[in-house]
């Protein structure tokens, strides 16, 4: 049951194709071991009031990986990596921050 939660704040929201983005996102972690594409779930939420380092560029994307419990490090990494590098691919000359965590859900239920 992974859950990709894209965070973006509002001027790169507006400079990148965020529908491109989810899909790209969505579809890559599909490709990744142990992944079923009908399992996924991608959303993005627009942050406010951001502040990376001196504040000079605050442009950010962050993407979050919920999982349930059971994957193995070496794992986890080679999905941040395809993570990270799609996001890359799909900024192009956007200068902003990017960050990838995978992580695992805790307690979870589901209708």
């Amino acid at each position: 049951m992974p859950h990709i939660v894209i965070e973006h704040d509002k001027k790169t929201g507006e400079s990148l194709d965020l529908s491109s983005l989810v899909k790209e996102l969505h579809h890559t972690l599909a490709a990744q071991e142990t992944v079923s594409l009908e399992a996924i779930k991608t959303r993005t939420i627009e942050v406010e009031n951001v502040l990376i380092a001196d504040g000079s560029h605050n442009q950010m994307i962050h993407i979050q990986v919920l999982l349930l419990k059971g994957r193995s490090e070496e794992l986890k990494l080679e999905m941040a990596n395809a993570l990270y590098n799609c996001t890359l691919n799909a900024l192009k000359d956007i200068q902003c921050s990017v960050t990838v965590n995978v992580g695992e859900l805790g307690v979870y239920k589901k209708a």
